[in-house]
């Protein structure tokens, strides 16, 4: 074997324009072995690879890994027991690892493009903020473009399919346009049943699409990385936006995170497509579905009691009403930014929203709020005496539930007289006249017990139990309206694009082995 000196020597020569027979006759070196240097081309000696061992029976070794599951410890047995070959646990799984055997190969997750103004990704991450100098937590809300990557995100208490309309309604007005359809996971927010390409939509949320022009979407159960644009927001939300930062309230965080977006996030520049969001959101732009020229305030309808001192409660929070609505059950037309308190379609009080970080506990309008009194013993009140007129049954039930109650008999008093306006006078007396025949004085079960009594006299089949199933009503049944599965079609394609890849560069491997004349399981050169 020639040293690394010679070596050496042959390359300056062969450098210097020399040829092989020239060398070899000046070194005196046989050209079999000047020639050998040169085609190689360096001047360290080459390794000889020699053949392990195990090779010649790396095909059984194969297919007991198969039988034994992948626990080595049998493979090590069974191999001594069949072949009668002995070898330690580690080199037999470092042969293993070498050949492959028992390795997955990793398929890496092919990126999903799409096209400008195709599709957004939405999706929520909590989040502990330190807000008016105390850690709380908060919700924050990301909506992403697919194409340009531009980003719109704000932060919530709390989020439901209430705030989740308020964010996406917020979002399209940000971007100034809508992408035709939104990425979701299976959320109950928006969904009804069912899960990826199953999944059914929620009748308030698809009301909510058709007044974008767009489509929900929800990706399949353990394909989160479908979502993966927005996903990743996520870490440079809370490692750039949040570090560092504290808040006095809700709305300077949802302000700064807009700042934020405007400032850092969306003029950022990325390396991969070589620009920033904001400049790729000039050519999306275009191509996004044009808001409504009129789009309906979001809202939500509930109902709530007035207490003695004519409050109604929201989220914790407290809201005046005039005091000639006590002890009544009003509406609230819940906004993003105002509660409005209505007794039918006469609005009785309008208040700016509380937030959680707002230290008021209540909001108190001019004119509203109500300080108690208790009546004083052996005097009734108005509302005893419009219940008393309705009979005997009613008489003989208050004076039972005036012993029972004690001094809560006049708020059980106004609570039960909230029913006379609701409900037909004989319903009542005769929920009353069980209520006492029952002995129960718990005045909000007294409802309960209206309403079962009704259901009896008014909802009775008319059809005997052998006569329901020929009803036409029974017979047709009900339809299921069937999923639009055409965005799925996109992932199934690029799915299939991979796999005839893989396919072509095996078999372009393969025959490279076949032309260069060697085994490409043993690396050596056949016959």
């Amino acid at each position: 074997m020639l040293d690394k000196e010679i070596r050496t020597a042959i390359l300056a020569l062969h450098q210097q324009g020399h040829g092989s027979r020239k060398i070899a006759k000046d070194l005196g070196l046989s050209r079999t072995s000047a020639r050998a240097v040169i085609a190689i081309g360096q001047a360290q000696t080459p390794q000889q690879r020699r053949a392990h061992r195990l090779e010649p029976w790396v095909k059984d070794i194969g297919a007991l890994h198969t039988l034994c599951r992948g626990n080595m410890v049998r493979v090590q047995e069974e191999l001594l027991n069949q072949h009668g070959i002995h070898s330690s646990y580690s080199t037999l799984t470092r042969f293993c690892r070498d050949q492959g055997i028992g390795v997955e190969e990793k398929i890496p997750t092919a990126a999903i493009r799409t096209a400008p103004g195709l599709e957004s990704q939405h999706d929520t991450s909590p989040y502990t903020i330190e807000i008016g100098a105390k850690l709380v937590k908060r919700q924050c809300a990301s909506l992403v473009l697919g194409y340009s990557r531009m980003a719109y995100i704000q932060f919530y208490p709390r989020f439901t399919r209430f705030h989740m309309k308020i964010f996406l309604s917020d979002a399209f007005e940000y971007f100034g346009g809508v992408c035709q359809r939104c990425v979701i996971d299976n959320t109950s927010l928006a969904i009804l049943c069912g899960t990826g390409r199953m999944a059914q939509v929620a009748p308030e949320m698809e009301a909510f699409e058709k007044r974008f022009s767009f489509k929900f979407m929800a990706h399949e159960l353990m394909h989160a990385n479908r979502k993966g644009k927005c996903e990743r927001d996520f870490d440079y939300v809370e490692n750039n936006f949040l570090a560092g930062r504290t808040f006095k309230d809700d709305a300077d965080l949802n302000r700064r995170a807009i700042e934020w977006l405007e400032k850092t996030a969306n003029p950022r520049r990325m390396r991969e497509f070589k620009a920033s969001p904001l400049e790729l959101f000039a050519a999306e732009k275009p191509h996004l579905i044009p808001l409504p020229l009129y789009v309906p305030e979001v809202y939500q309808i509930l109902r709530r009691d007035v207490d003695r001192y004519g409050y109604v409660s929201l989220d914790g929070k407290r809201y005046s009403v005039p005091s000639s609505a006590l002890s009544r059950n009003l509406m609230l037309r819940e906004t993003k930014d105002e509660v409005i308190v209505l007794e039918g379609r006469q609005e009785l009080a309008r208040h700016p929203k509380l937030t959680d970080a707002d230290p008021r506990t209540q909001s108190t309008l001019p004119g509203h709020g109500h300080r108690p009194h208790r009546p004083r013993p052996g005097k009734e009140i108005p509302e005893e005496a419009h219940l008393k007129a309705l009979g005997a049954v009613v008489e003989g039930y208050l004076g039972q539930l005036k012993v029972e109650r004690g001094a809560r008999y006049f708020w059980s008093v106004k609570k039960l007289y909230r029913l006379v306006g609701q409900y037909k006078a004989q319903d009542l007396i005769a929920a009353i006249s069980r209520a006492t025949q029952c002995r129960l004085f718990d005045v909000n079960r007294i409802e309960g017990v209206l309403l079962e009594n009704m259901a009896q006299q008014d909802f009775l089949l008319p059809l005997g139990q052998e006569d329901y199933e020929k009803n036409p009503e029974f017979l047709k049944g009900a339809s299921t309206p069937v999923n639009d599965l055409s965005p799925y079609a996109i992932e199934a394609e690029q799915s299939e694009q991979q796999e005839e890849k893989q396919k072509k560069e095996g078999e372009a491997g393969e025959k490279k082995g076949r032309e260069g004349g060697c085994d490409a399981r043993t690396n050596t050169e056949l016959p």
